[in-house]
């Protein structure tokens, strides 16, 4: 069939993805014992000798933040911060440091490597780019290739795709999985980003990022800044905190570290979180604290929607039962947050908890966010604009 040979000929195109993705999943033991496989002895401490200084990204962490290699006969000894990168501001930290352990680790593999044992005994011959694009498209002894696979399953659909990575490895995971006929899979956003992505990209037609540098009152549910993402925003935002121009609310089961820097904690109940917004919600609609010009102009279904909030009751006291949270603290913060909106900012996070309604929260907290008009605006959620790139050689 011709949608057959396509993509055969995509597969064996890109199969060299493949073989990166497998091994980053390989058993970690294949290069442990370094005296028995005779692994090079590379130091990456920093000379006093010529060097070059290289741009690269860090791909330890979503940020991706720009830093600047210092390469010595060839080696990487030692990285740091590029002072022209917006997100990180002259700084790298700790976890990128050590993305020099990560390129350098003895367990990491470097070429190709084929399975000539049976599964689990961790045997594995080197082989050649060419011998490898063969095994995949072609299949050995010990596996079917893809060419057989597709030529049996004729209809990809239900295959299931796992990448182990995120980042610039991902998106060309993403061409390969296409090209194979299957449109599901899995990578650890799934289990972080996914849901908050979906629910405001349907609600708000994209995921936007929080303007915490000009915000003067944020509600922060579902995410621990002081201690998780420790970049300079980060920083600069807690300097904000106590009185100092920018209220911050915690809401988090536990006293973390940003639960300390906040003005106010809320210990809700886990999994409550959209009765929480909903009562908020209830609150600013009921009392008409919200904008309603903004309203007006960009809402679709809002009546619907107020009537549906006043038919089920969700009130702050309903509210009050369902998460612990008091309803006159429910009350205040409706109040004060539509008072400092568009200036105000309910932090998308990533995932408050893995509960089955976390998609339907997301949604909810998208819309309380735009009754007060804080949605690509300075102090709001902003989307930012495109950027025009110049051309680059191949």
């Amino acid at each position: 069939m011709a949608v057959e040979i396509s993509r055969r000929r995509f597969l064996q195109g890109s199969v060299a993805m493949t073989v990166i993705g497998g091994m980053s999943m390989a058993p970690s033991n294949l290069f442990s014992n370094e005296k028995e496989h005779g692994e090079l002895s590379i130091t990456t401490k920093t000379g006093t000798g010529e060097a070059k200084f290289v741009p690269t990204l860090c791909e330890m962490c979503v940020n991706k933040c720009a830093a600047i290699a210092r390469v010595e006969d060839g080696v990487v000894t030692k990285l740091d911060p590029n002072p022209m990168f917006p997100k990180s501001r002259n700084m790298l930290c700790p976890r990128g440091n050590a993305g020099i352990q990560a390129l350098y680790d003895p367990d990491r593999l470097k070429y190709p490597m084929i399975r000539i044992g049976e599964k689990g005994e961790g045997k594995f011959k080197r082989v050649s780019w060419d011998e490898a694009y063969d095994a995949i498209l072609n299949g050995t002894d010990k596996f079917p290739g893809l060419a057989k696979i597709l030529d049996e399953e004729k209809d990809n659909r239900s295959t299931i795709f796992f990448c182990a990575g995120e980042g610039m490895a991902e998106h060309t995971f993403k061409t390969f999985y296409t090209g194979f006929g299957s449109s599901n899979w899995l990578n650890h956003a799934s289990l972080c980003l996914r849901t908050v992505v979906s629910g405001y990209g349907v609600t708000l037609g994209a995921y936007p990022q929080a303007d915490l540098e000009n915000a003067e009152y944020i509600i922060m549910a579902g995410a621990n800044r002081a201690e998780a993402i420790v970049t300079p925003d980060t920083m600069d935002f807690f300097k904000r905190t106590k009185g100092r121009g920018a209220k911050l609310i915690c809401v988090d089961p536990r006293f973390t570290n940003t639960a300390a820097k906040a003005d106010k904690w809320l210990p809700i109940k886990p999994g409550t979180d959209l009765a929480f917004v909903l009562a908020l919600t209830y609150v600013v609609v009921m009392e008409e604290l919200y904008d309603k010009a903004y309203v007006e102009k960009y809402f679709n279904g809002f009546k619907q929607y107020k009537n549906h909030l006043y038919a089920e009751e969700y009130t702050p006291e309903w509210a009050e039962k369902i998460t612990g949270i008091p309803a006159e603290d429910i009350y205040e913060i409706a109040r004060d947050f539509m008072k400092h909106a568009p200036k105000a900012v309910y932090y998308p996070g990533r995932r408050s908890t893995f509960a089955k309604n976390d998609f339907q929260l997301r949604r909810a907290m998208a819309i309380f966010q735009a009754l007060g008009g804080g949605i690509d605006t300075k102090g709001g959620l902003v989307f930012g604009k495109k950027l025009s790139l110049k051309g680059h050689s191949a």
